[in-house]
């Protein structure tokens, strides 16, 4: 049997499914030990084992800690009741907090998947990262930029974070006429106040931009608030969604609202929506000076803008109208390729451990 290791609450990490969906076609016996963080009563079949002790973003620092102490210790004992055959460790912070029970017991028997940056600024978890990397039996990174503060040396696995589903559903960008509104549409956990509430501000009542939040999240009604304070009648939320429904809120997406306040979690990621804008052919907004940045500056299918540049919405305007739509489609379709063209290295990679 495999344990599968998620910190998080599991609507919280879709990368589970392509794990999920190999030991499913492969009939192999499987575990999910996960965190309901916020006790969310989702329901889950017998083998998605749950620890239920809350941690909201709002506890306190030691109170959090606790509970990280807490559940560790939940993990190794199951783990160690269990005695799986081989082990799935979802991001970094599973993986440390398991480092002793992994490297003792788990050499060369497990995978690590590496998420976000977390910190690797100090060396006590930078060496204990390297120690857990070096003895998988293969680590697999979200972003080719995580290679910037990970240990070097070692070969990762690209593992693209989209739904397959979604491909069924792809479209080819077409330019609205000029003058029109401009839609521009974030999806997803609804958070990032500070730098949001800047894009917010650079276009609040202007005529030629529609704002639209599609989700929820801890922030939402502070966004609320603000808008309804700042009297600002252009920005739109529309609350929870169901990820089955997410191409239907998206093809009004003229721009794709991905950008993000610069910290170093973000500074090297690539987002989901970044695959969103790929796969749906949605020209999208990031945030400068970061990898995603380079990424779409460098493929043609989005711009990076500085939320506080008084030109902002005059650049993010001309910038939609000034887009080569057959150029546009045809680097959305080569990336696209890329992406599954590296994915199919990782989901053979998962094979290969699932059948050993």
């Amino acid at each position: 049997m495999i344990g599968i290791v998620c910190i998080g609450n599991i609507k919280y990490s879709p990368y589970l499914e392509k794990y999920v969906k190999i030991l499913e076609d492969e009939q192999k016996e499987y575990e999910v030990l996960f965190w309901s963080r916020d006790n969310s009563d989702n329901l889950y079949p017998d083998n998605f084992i749950c620890f239920d002790k809350n941690s909201d973003l709002g506890q306190h620092g030691i109170i959090k800690s606790v509970r990280f102490l807490q559940y560790g210790l939940w993990l190794k004992n199951i783990i160690g009741f269990k005695k799986y055959d081989g082990l799935i460790i979802l991001t970094t912070l599973s993986g440390i907090i398991l480092w002793s029970t992994i490297l003792m017991k788990y050499k060369d028997k497990y995978i690590f998947d590496i998420r976000d940056y977390s910190y690797e600024k100090y060396k006590l978890f930078f060496h204990l990262e390297e120690k857990i990397i070096k003895y998988s039996m293969f680590t697999c990174i979200s972003s080719i930029g995580f290679k910037e503060f990970l240990p070097p040396k070692y070969d990762y696995v690209i593992a693209h974070n989209f739904n397959y589903n979604d491909l069924n559903l792809r479209k080819a960008f077409k330019k609205k006429p000029k003058g029109s509104v401009i839609n521009l549409v974030w999806n997803g956990i609804v958070r990032y106040f500070d730098h949001q509430s800047a894009i917010i501000d650079r276009l609040k009542n202007d005529s030629r931009f529609n704002i639209i939040y599609h989700g929820s999240g801890p922030e939402l009604d502070k966004f609320k608030k603000y808008c309804s304070d700042n009297k600002i009648n252009n920005v739109f939320f529309t609350g929870a969604y169901d990820n089955n429904t997410k191409y239907l809120l998206l093809n009004d997406a003229d721009i794709l609202n991905n950008s993000y306040a610069i910290k170093n979690e973000v500074k090297y990621a690539i987002s989901n929506k970044y695959y969103d804008g790929v796969i749906y052919a949605i020209p999208q907004l990031v945030e400068v000076n970061s990898f995603k940045h380079k990424k779409v500056s460098e493929l043609g299918i989005g711009i990076g803008l500085d939320v506080h540049n008084n030109g902002f919405a005059n650049q993010l305007y001309d910038y939609y109208f000034d887009i080569n739509a057959i150029d546009f489609n045809e680097s959305c379709n080569k990336e696209l390729q890329s992406i599954l063209k590296e994915d199919e290295v990782y989901l053979k990679k998962i094979s290969e451990f699932v059948l050993e």
